[in-house]
């Protein structure tokens, strides 16, 4: 995930309650993290992901009911973006459109899915499209059109860089997938090295998917050293270098890493 700056990877916690022996709603039968991901106007996205974080984790239904499969969260999370790049939109126009990704875990199908939301501008008023995408996992012999969702200014950009890692891995006699698995990083580390497109900058951010919910991932990645200190190398989480990020008491930012 490119980022100009911010996080662009944010998670939304589903819960799900039924009536206790209270007779309130208060007994917990479903809770999951869930990723999102967007690319366009921060305004409008970030009020989209404030307002989808709050009222999914306030579902509530009767007795024995299953918990909402991700097609549904997906719906109503693209329900919001369109409310909030409508009112967004009347003033900024195009510049209030963002594209996202609901990706997760999926109670119903007990798989993992990904929904891309896509705004039709040109229809009045604006609504958002919600197409789920079939994902196979990366490998040395496959590409970016069959495992990667690419949103944002330049999806051909990075798909081809994606597809000449996987090329040069292969020519290079690779075997293990592993290598295949880095090889998005690898590409979007190097368009930002080369500063190929102006539109495309920042940093590298990343998370994790899995049955367990959403975990968001650090990554390794070298910086120039500020004198007096010799440290040419930080741990970035959503764009931001943990040394940099105030402690909380005695407890400090960290994550798994990548």
């Amino acid at each position: 995930m490119l980022t100009e700056h911010g996080p662009k990877i944010l998670p939304i916690t589903v819960v799900c309650k039924q009536p206790g022996d209270s007779g309130f709603f208060d007994r917990e039968v479903h809770r999951a993290d869930i990723g999102f991901a967007y690319s366009g106007s921060t305004l409008s996205a970030l009020a989209t992901h404030a307002l989808s974080a709050t009222l999914l984790s306030k579902l509530i239904a009767a007795p024995r009911t299953p918990p909402p499969p991700l097609s549904e969260v997906a719906a109503f999370v693209a329900g919001a973006a369109s409310e909030y790049m409508r009112e967004v939109c009347q003033l900024a126009g195009r510049d209030g459109l963002f594209s996202a990704i609901v990706f997760g875990w999926c109670p119903e199908q007990r798989s993992l899915r990904v929904f891309q939301l896509i705004p039709a501008y040109a229809q009045n008023p604006l609504t958002v499209d919600v197409q789920e995408r079939s994902l196979m996992p990366i490998t040395l012999q496959g590409s970016a059109d069959q495992s990667a969702v690419v949103i944002g200014t330049s999806p051909i950009l990075l798909r081809d860089a994606i597809d000449k890692e996987l090329a040069d891995a292969r020519q290079r006699g690779e075997t293990l997938d592993i290598v295949a698995f880095d090889a998005p990083k690898r590409a979007l580390r190097q368009l930002i090295a080369e500063g190929a497109s102006e539109m495309v900058g920042g940093s590298i951010q990343q998370a994790w998917a899995t049955p367990e919910g959403l975990q968001i991932v650090s990554s390794l990645e070298p910086i120039t050293p500020k004198p007096p200190s010799t440290r040419n190398a930080g741990m970035f989480i959503l764009g931001f270098d943990t040394a940099d990020i105030r402690n909380v008491g005695y407890y400090q930012v960290g994550a798994e890493g990548r």
